[in-house]
This record gives C-alpha cells, sequence and structure tokens, in this order.
C-alpha cells in the first residue's frame, strides 16, 4: 500500500474513533438532560423545556456517529450460518457486494437529508417548541456522519476486492467482537 493510502487510512480511522468519541459524549449529555429535568420538574415544578425533543435528535446522532468506526472493526451483526462453508475470495466478494449495498442505502438517504438542509436553513425551519429547536443541525451531524460511514464502505470494499484478488483477509487488528 502506498505511503498515501496509508495517510488517508490513518486520517479515516482517526476521525472514525473521534465520531465515536462524540457518540459517547453526547449520550452522556441525553443522560444529564434527562436527569437535569426529572430533577427540575420534582424540584421546582418546571422540567427542562423541550427535553423529550433533545433527547430524540441527539438519538439520532448517538446511533450514526459509531456506524463507520463498527464498520472497521466489523462489528455489525451477522449471521454466518449460510457463509462458514464458503472460501476467503467468496467471502471477499460477499464483503465487497454487502458494502456496495450499503453505501447505496445509506448514501441514498444521506444525500437526500442533505439536499433538503439549504431549503430549510433559508426558510429558518424549526420544531414546534419552547425552544424552537432549528432542524438543520442534526441533519447536518446526520449528514457527515453518513459521509463518513459510506466513506469506510468503499475501503471496506477495496479491502474485499484484495480479499478476492489475494486470498488474504486482513481482519482489524483491534477487533473487539465475540462469537457467539
Amino acid at each position: 500500500m502506498t505511503s498515501v493510502g496509508t495517510s488517508v487510512r490513518k486520517a479515516q480511522s482517526l476521525l472514525e474513533t473521534l465520531a465515536m468519541i462524540l457518540a459517547g459524549i453526547v449520550l452522556l449529555t441525553m443522560g444529564l438532560i434527562i436527569v437535569a429535568s426529572i430533577l427540575g420538574k420534582l424540584l421546582f415544578l418546571r422540567p427542562i423545556p423541550d427535553d423529550l425533543l433533545m433527547v430524540g435528535l441527539l438519538n439520532v446522532a448517538v446511533i450514526v456517529l459509531p456506524l463507520a468506526y463498527v464498520e472497521r472493526m466489523r462489528g455489525h451483526i451477522t449471521v454466518t450460518v449460510t457463509t462458514d462453508w464458503l472460501g476467503t475470495r467468496a467471502l471477499g466478494a460477499l464483503r465487497v457486494f454487502g458494502a456496495l449495498a450499503m453505501a447505496v442505502f445509506f448514501g441514498g438517504i444521506g444525500i437526500m437529508v442533505a439536499g433538503r438542509m439549504p431549503s430549510e436553513i433559508a426558510k429558518g425551519a424549526y420544531y414546534d417548541g419552547v425552544l424552537q429547536v432549528p432542524t438543520w443541525p442534526m441533519k447536518a451531524v446526520f449528514g457527515a456522519a453518513i459521509l463518513l460511514f459510506v466513506a469506510r464502505l468503499v475501503l471496506s470494499m477495496i479491502d474485499g476486492v484484495h480479499t478476492i484478488v489475494t486470498g488474504r483477509d486482513d481482519a482489524p487488528t483491534e477487533t473487539t467482537n465475540e462469537e457467539v
């Protein structure tokens, strides 16, 4: 692999790790919002306004930000009952096909969501509620996370083609998934 390819993979991995850390911070923030709202309601009869809306929006970030990291670790849930008997090259071909299908599906969703953002920003669209939370920030996070995920899927396709050609599967070294 060239030094440029290695640099791209390292940068991609760094971004994925940062997105995973950000997802953890967002999850903690969601918990703090819920606790603060409950305490506000119990102690002062005033919960945090739009707490359920904020938690729902932050939930999007918790779900999509780790996708690229999970793909890098090959941590997606898989059922291997029908593929355990296949050779390494065939598994590489299935990996390419799966990554391509996910890239088309999630990339399409990302394009549709990102395509609506400029008009929502121009209109000043917001969610109904006391705080009038704008609609576009979480869509921007969603689009960025999907872009990162699709970039990882492209690298997964390249790795799958490499496996098809060489017959070697270079699985991630820092894998944390366990077989059950």
